[in-house]
């Protein structure tokens, strides 16, 4: 059932559904990539971020929260852009906001484990390049270990964003192991 959220924020009662969808990414993560993510990391909704976790436009926002203890290394954090997601999931009848969100903290993940083992640099200029090889991994993983409902997730990304580009990276599996070469 296809519930419509009026409001442009998550509801205290969505938490359980934000936690749940965490779970499944890191879940899919763990066995896409058969290593655990290492780097601690916080999730914060709309109404709980600071005015430069907020960007228009993204579904989440990911960044880097370095604790005031410099013994401390900080964390990451995923901020999800509520009115983003809702107007998306609004718009699009044919998803559930599960599995939406599946592909929203499954995504980060995979930024969150090429950050922290050094496989991008999380101040790296060319982000745009980064977002094609992540939106890349996303999408084989995902596909690794379906998800009811995801290849609409899928198609309703396709129809609205411009879709990865394929055309001349190759995309290995090697033992449980994503190489790409983008």
């Amino acid at each position: 059932m296809h519930y419509k959220y009026t409001m442009g924020y998550f509801l205290p009662c969505h938490r359980s559904l934000i936690v749940r969808s965490s779970e499944i990414a890191e879940e899919v993560v763990l066995r896409g990539i058969n290593d655990p993510i290492r780097q601690p990391y916080d999730v914060k909704t709309l109404k709980e971020l600071e005015d430069s976790e907020r960007e228009q436009g993204v579904f989440a926002k990911l960044v880097y929260a370095q604790n005031s203890n410099t013994r401390d290394y900080g964390h990451y954090r995923i901020c999800l852009q509520d009115d983003e997601i809702l107007s998306f999931f609004n718009k699009n009848k044919d998803i559930d906001l599960l599995t939406f969100l599946v592909f929203i903290f499954t995504h980060e993940l995979i930024h969150i484990h090429r950050f922290s083992t050094g496989k991008a640099s999380f101040f790296d200029l060319e982000k745009d390049k980064e977002e094609i090889h992540v939106d890349n991994l996303t999408r084989i993983l995902l596909a690794k270990h379906p998800l009811c409902g995801m290849g609409n997730v899928l198609k309703t990304l396709d129809r609205v964003s411009p879709p990865p580009l394929y055309k001349t990276r190759i995309l290995l599996d090697n033992g449980g192991h994503i190489h790409a070469y983008l």
